[in-house]
C-alpha cells in the first residue's frame, strides 16, 4: 500500500510545490488544496478515493496528465468600494478607506451632489426642463455658424402655491463644464416686463444659443427669487447645454448601453489540472535545451503586493549594489514581481456560466478580445470547468483567434454537451518570461556587456581615412557624415568591444544607417554572421524588408510559432518557414546555422539558444529600436548567443517610446529603463568623449518639415536637430488653406465629451471624431495637395477612438491608417492627425494621471509630433491637455506660431510654465467655485425682509454643518 507521504517525497516536483505561495497546497493526491484545510483533507474520504484513483491510474497504459505547473491566486476575499467603484482586498481595507485619494473621492462626491440638489424645484416655484435641464441637442455646424435665424429655447417659471407670492429677483448665466475664460456662448433675456410670480402669470425666460467654435457648450441659468410671505429668498439653476457637431456621427457612434465595471468574479481553485494536446498544426521543434519554468519566491510577492511593497522588497530583497554580481538577481526579482501583476490583472477577465459550443474545436466568446483585454495569442492556456459542479480545471491551448472569440483543444478526457456551462480563467503565457530568466541566469563572461568601462574599450574614434575608404551601398549615407561615422565605426570595431551606440533621434535614418552597416558587414568579410534584433515584429519585419536584396538563401526571418501568417508581409514570405496549415516553423540546426543573416523579435530569438545554435556562432548582434524593450528581454539574443568575441550594436532613442510594465512596484525597481538608456548613462557614452568610438548621435532629420520638428527638438534634442527634408516633400502642404503660412501646424481646440462602451473601458470622443473626419475630407478635397488615403495616419491613444474613426472612414477616406503612438513608431506620413480623446468635464476630479491618462507621456508625446513630414494636426480639449507641463509648452508653441483653431485659449501662453502641472491648481479653483455656487443656490433665511438682498455668511449656523466642505481648509 503506497503512504500519501511515500508519494510526496518521491516526487521532486510535488515536493517542490508544498512551499507554493497564496497558501495553496498540492495534495499528493492531485487536488489543490487551501494551507489551513490541508491536514483535514488527508483524513477525510475525498482524500482517499483520490489516492486509490491515482494508484489504479498508474496502472493504466494512457493515464490522464496532471500538470504541475504554478497555481494562480485566488482572490476570493475581496470588499467593493462603492465610493471609488473599485474590487479592494479585505486585507487592505482599512489602509484603503483612510488613503487621500479615497478620502479625497468621497469628498468630492459630496460635492457633486449637492451640486445636484440645486437643481430642486423649491418653495411652489417650478421651473421647466428639471429633469434633464436645456438641452439644444446637436446642431450642425452650417445651421450653428451660418443661419440668420436665432437659435433658443425658453425656460418656464409658475407657482403651484396660490397663497404665495414670489418674485424673480434676479437670473444670471455662469460658466459650467469648460467655457470658462471666455464669451458665453449662451445669452438669457426676461420675455415681458413683469417679475411677479402668481397662479395666473407665468414667467418665460430666452436662452439664445450663439456658438462661436464646434463642440459642447454648458453653462448654468442660475435663478433668485424672493418670497415676500415668508421672508425668503431661494433660488433654483438649469444646467444649459448645446453640441455642435455631426448629427449623423453623434447617433452612429454614441455607446449602446452605459459602461458597467467589469467585476471581479471569484471562482475557488482547488482542483486537478488536465493538461491539452499540442496543436496538431504546429511543426514540431527539435529542442536540445531545456527551458526551466523560472518559479518565483513566494516571499517575495508576498512582500512586492503586501503594505509598502516597494519598502520592503528594496529593503530585504533588493541587492544593495548593481554590478555584475548582483545583475542577475535583481533583474529577476523585478520580473517576477511584473509576472505576479501581469497574473493578477489576467484574474480581471475571469468569467463564469459561460457556454462552449463544439465545432469542430471549442469554441469561447470573450468580451474585449479584439482590444486586448485579455490579450489572446495562439499557443496562450486557458483554464476552463464545468460550472457548478466539477472541480478539475482543464487547461485548453488556444489555436485561432477572431475578433470576440477563440478557438480552444482540450486532452481526450475532456467532453461536454449541449447547454453545459463553464467557468473561465486566463493563464498567464510565461514563455517569453521564462526565456528572459534563462537569459539573465546564463553564466557568461558579460561585463563588457553589461558594466562598460573605459578599461573595456579596444578601440578610438574612426578618423577621415576610414570614412573616405567606405563605398556605400546607399549613396545617401555618404551625404550624411554622422551615418557614415557610424557606419566606419561599426566596421572598424575590434571583436569583444563594448556595444556599440547608435543615438537617432527622429527621422534621421537609424534604421537605414542599421541596414548599411548590416550589409557593409556582409560585403567586407564572408566570415561574417548576423542575428539582427527588434521588440516587435514590425520593427523586424521593416529590418527585413530592408535586407530583400540579399535573398533567401543567406537573410532568414525566423518567427514564433504564435504569430498570424496574414500578418507577415508578403514580400517577407520567401524569407520565412510556413508548414501546410500556414503556421510558422523552424528550420533545423544545420538550416539555420547556414544563413548570413537571421532576423527576429528579441523573444524569439531565445529559439536559436533552444535548438542549439551556439553561442559565438554570430559576429555581430544587432538591436534596433532598443529603447523600448525591457533589459531582460535585450538580454534574450545577447546573453545567449554573444561569446567573448561578438560585437554588438544597440540603435535607438531613449526620448522616445521606453519597455511597458504593469507593475508600480516593478517600475519604481527600475523594469521600465530600457538597456539602451542605462548604457547610454554609463562615461563610456558620453558624446563629449564617446562620438565615433562608443556612440554617434545621427544629426540629420531627413523627415519633417522645420516647424513641426522644432518643439521636439528643442525640448528633447537640445535644438541639435539640422531640418533637411526634402523640401518638395516637406513643404507640399502649405498651399493648403488650413495652413497657416510656413507653419504647417495645426491645433483644434474642441470641448469633447469622454465616453465608453458598456463592454469595454477604453476611451472615445465623437466630438473629435467628426473634426478629424472634416480635416481628412478637407485635405483629400483639395486637388492641388494630391493626397492619397496612404499619406495620411491618424494617431489616437485609446483603442475605442480608432474602432470609432476606423467606422467613418469610408469612401474616398478608406485606407487612411488609424492606429496607436506604438504602431506608428519607426513610420512616418505626409500628415499625421493626432486624437487626444480625453475631455472630462469634471474639474473636481481634475488630475493628471486620471484625466489625461497615458495621453501625459512625453515619450508618446514625442513620437506622435515628430511622425508627421508636411503637416501635423493636433485634435484636442486645451483645458485638458494644458493641465500637463510639456503639452501646455507644446500649445504655447502652436498659439505663437499662429496655428490654433477651434476654442480659444484660456491662458496667457506668455507666462512662465509651471512644471509640477496644472491639475491641482484647477481642482482647487473649481472646488471653490463649486461652494461659492452652493452658498449662492441654497435655501437663505433673511433676518429683515425690507433687505432682500441680504444673504448669510458661509459661517452661519445650518451651513453644510456635516463639516465635509471645510476639508481643505
Amino acid at each position: 500500500m503506497v503512504s500519501p507521504d511515500d508519494i510526496y517525497l518521491a516526487s521532486p516536483t510535488l515536493q517542490k510545490d508544498r512551499g507554493k505561495r497564496h497558501d495553496v497546497r498540492l495534495c499528493p493526491c492531485g487536488l489543490h488544496i487551501p494551507a489551513r484545510h490541508l491536514n483535514e483533507h488527508t483524513r477525510g474520504k475525498r482524500h482517499t478515493k483520490a489516492i486509490k484513483a491515482l494508484q489504479a491510474t498508474a496502472q493504466n497504459a494512457a493515464p490522464i496528465h496532471v500538470s504541475n505547473s504554478r497555481i494562480q491566486r485566488d482572490y476570493e476575499d475581496f470588499t467593493h468600494c462603492d465610493v471609488c467603484d473599485k474590487d479592494i482586498p479585505t486585507f487592505r481595507w482599512e489602509f484603503h478607506s483612510n488613503h487621500p485619494e479615497h478620502l479625497l473621492t468621497q469628498r468630492l462626491a459630496a460635492t457633486r451632489s449637492a451640486l445636484a440638489r440645486t437643481a430642486d424645484d423649491k418653495n411652489g416655484v417650478k421651473v421647466s426642463d428639471e429633469t434633464a435641464g436645456v438641452d439644444f441637442g446637436v446642431i450642425e455646424p452650417e445651421m450653428a455658424f451660418g443661419s440668420s435665424s436665432v437659435l433658443s429655447r425658453v425656460v418656464r417659471i409658475w407657482q403651484t402655491d396660490k397663497n404665495t407670492r414670489v418674485r424673480l429677483a434676479n437670473f444670471r448665466l455662469t460658466p459650467s463644464g469648460q467655457s470658462r475664460a471666455q464669451a458665453s456662448s449662451f445669452s438669457a433675456t426676461l420675455l415681458g416686463k413683469s417679475r411677479w410670480i402668481d397662479s395666473g402669470h407665468d414667467l418665460s425666460i430666452a436662452i439664445a444659443f450663439s456658438p462661436s467654435y464646434e463642440g459642447r457648450h454648458e453653462e448654468t441659468l442660475e435663478l433668485t427669487f424672493q418670497d415676500v410671505q415668508r421672508s425668503q429668498r431661494f433660488s433654483i439653476a438649469r444646467h444649459i447645454r448645446a453640441t455642435v457637431g455631426s448629427v449623423d456621427d453623434q447617433d452612429r457612434l454614441k455607446p449602446k448601453a452605459p459602461y458597467r465595471r467589469h467585476r471581479f468574479v471569484a471562482l475557488p481553485f482547488e482542483g486537478r489540472i488536465i493538461s491539452p494536446l499540442r496543436p496538431p498544426t504546429w511543426t514540431e521543434t527539435k529542442w536540445v535545451v531545456f527551458l526551466p519554468e523560472y518559479e518565483a519566491h513566494s516571499s517575495l510577492i508576498k512582500a512586492a503586493y503586501g503594505r509598502d511593497g516597494l519598502k520592503v522588497v528594496t529593503r530585504n530583497f533588493m541587492p544593495s549594489i548593481f554590478n555584475d554580481k548582483t545583475y542577475c538577481r535583481r533583474l529577476q526579482y523585478m520580473l517576477w514581481i511584473e509576472e505576479e501583476q501581469r497574473s493578477r490583472d489576467l484574474l480581471a477577465f475571469a468569467m463564469t456560466a459561460q457556454l462552449m459550443p463544439h465545432h469542430p474545436r471549442y469554441i469561447l466568446e470573450v468580451e474585449g478580445l479584439a482590444e486586448g483585454r485579455p490579450s489572446v495569442l495562439v499557443g496562450d492556456f486557458i483554464l476552463v470547468k464545468q460550472h457548478g459542479t466539477s472541480t478539475d480545471w482543464y487547461k485548453g491551448c488556444v489555436h485561432e483567434t477572431s475578433m470576440n472569440t477563440v478557438s480552444l483543444r482540450f486532452g481526450l478526457n475532456f467532453s461536454t454537451y449541449r447547454g453545459n456551462t463553464f467557468d473561465v480563467r486566463f493563464v498567464l503565457n510565461r514563455l517569453p518570461l521564462r526565456r528572459m530568466h534563462q537569459a539573465l541566469t546564463l553564466k557568461t563572461d558579460s561585463i563588457r556587456f553589461l558594466f562598460p568601462d573605459p578599461e573595456h574599450i579596444g578601440t578610438t574614434a574612426v578618423g577621415i581615412e576610414q570614412l573616405n575608404a567606405i563605398n556605400p551601398i546607399n549613396r545617401l549615407i555618404g551625404e550624411d557624415y554622422e551615418q557614415l561615422m557610424t557606419v566606419a565605426a561599426i566596421l572598424h570595431q575590434p571583436p569583444g568591444g563594448v556595444p556599440f551606440v547608435i543615438f537617432g533621434p527622429p527621422g534621421t535614418g537609424k534604421t537605414v544607417t542599421v541596414v548599411e552597416a548590416i550589409r557593409q558587414l556582409l560585403h567586407r568579410d564572408p566570415k561574417v554572421s548576423i542575428l539582427a534584433c527588434a521588440p516587435s515584429n514590425s520593427a523586424a519585419d521593416l529590418i527585413a524588408q530592408r535586407l530583400q536584396v540579399l535573398g533567401p538563401s543567406q537573410l532568414f526571418r525566423l518567427n514564433a510559432a504564435s504569430r498570424e501568417y496574414k500578418t507577415l508581409p508578403g514580400a517577407l514570405r520567401d524569407f520565412s518557414l510556413v508548414n501546410g496549415n500556414l503556421v510558422f516553423a523552424v528550420p533545423s540546426l544545420e538550416r539555420l546555422e547556414k544563413y548570413r543573416i537571421i532576423v527576429a523579435t528579441c523573444v524569439s530569438a531565445g529559439i536559436l539558444h533552444g535548438v542549439g545554435v551556439r553561442r559565438g556562432h554570430y559576429s555581430h548582434i544587432f538591436l534596433d529600436e532598443a529603447g523600448q524593450c525591457m533589459e531582460p528581454e535585450a538580454m534574450i539574443p545577447i546573453k545567449t548567443m554573444a561569446d567573448r568575441w561578438t560585437n554588438v550594436v544597440l540603435a535607438g532613442d531613449n526620448k522616445q517610446l521606453g519597455p511597458s510594465s504593469r507593475s508600480q512596484v516593478a517600475r519604481a525597481l527600475g523594469l521600465n529603463q530600457s538597456y539602451l538608456t542605462r548604457l547610454m548613462a554609463r562615461e563610456v557614452y558620453d558624446l563629449r568623449t564617446g562620438t565615433g568610438s562608443t556612440i554617434v548621435k545621427l544629426l540629420k532629420n531627413f523627415r519633417s518639415h522645420p516647424a513641426i520638428l522644432e518643439f521636439s527638438n528643442n525640448r528633447f534634442y537640445n535644438a541639435e536637430l539640422q531640418p533637411c527634408g526634402d523640401p518638395v516633400l516637406t513643404h507640399s502642404l502649405l498651399r493648403s488653406d488650413l495652413v497657416q503660412k510656413d507653419f504647417p501646424v495645426i491645433f483644434y481646440g474642441i470641448i469633447g465629451k469622454d465616453q465608453q462602451d458598456s463592454s469595454s473601458p477604453s476611451f472615445f470622443n465623437i466630438d473629435e471624431v467628426t473634426r478629424v473626419k472634416k480635416y481628412c475630407l478637407e485635405l483629400m478635397d483639395d486637388q492641388r495637395l494630391r493626397l492619397k488615403p496612404q499619406d495620411i495616419g491618424i494617431i489616437t491613444p485609446y483603442h475605442a477612438q480608432r474602432c470609432k474613426i476606423g467606422r467613418i472612414l469610408t469612401g474616398k477616406l478608406h485606407g487612411i491608417k488609424v492606429g496607436s503612438v506604438e504602431e506608428f513608431q519607426g513610420q512616418e506620413r505626409r500628415v499625421v492627425i493626432i486624437s487626444t480623446v480625453r475631455s472630462s468635464t469634471d474639474y473636481l476630479t481634475y488630475d493628471l494621471k486620471h484625466t489625461l491618462g497615458f495621453v501625459a507621456n512625453s515619450r508618446r508625446l514625442n513620437v506622435a509630433i515628430t511622425r508627421a513630414q508636411a503637416l501635423l494636426i493636433i485634435v484636442g480639449n486645451p483645458v485638458v491637455l494644458s493641465l500637463d507641463p510639456l503639452w501646455r509648452a507644446l500649445l504655447n508653441y502652436i498659439h505663437e506660431g499662429g496655428g490654433w483653431r477651434g476654442k480659444g485659449i484660456e491662458w496667457d501662453p506668455k507666462e512662465p510654465i509651471l512644471q509640477d502641472g496644472y491639475d491641482r491648481q484647477i481642482r482647487n479653483h473649481a472646488e471653490r467655485e463649486a461652494l461659492d455656487m452652493i452658498s449662492r443656490l441654497k435655501l437663505l433665511i433673511v433676518e429683515n425682509t425690507e433687505d432682500l438682498g441680504t444673504v448669510m455668511d458661509s459661517d452661519d449656523e445650518g451651513y453644510m454643518d456635516n463639516g465635509v466642505w471645510r476639508e481643505e481648509e
